[in-house]
């Protein structure tokens, strides 16, 4: 069970890599909106969601 949720979230992130590869705007773009979404999920989760 734990075997195959690992799979599916391995393949979830596989799939994430690559859309965000061929990603149609530029890389500065896009790593500028991935550090800030990265940023926002590590304040929600250190802070607790309040």
């Amino acid at each position: 069970m734990i075997g195959r949720a690992r799979t599916a979230l391995k393949f979830f992130v596989y799939g994430l890599l690559v859309g965000l590869m061929f990603a149609p705007r530029s890389g500065e773009e896009t790593r500028g909106r991935v550090f800030a979404w990265v940023n926002q999920a590590i304040k929600d989760t250190v802070g607790g969601g309040a």
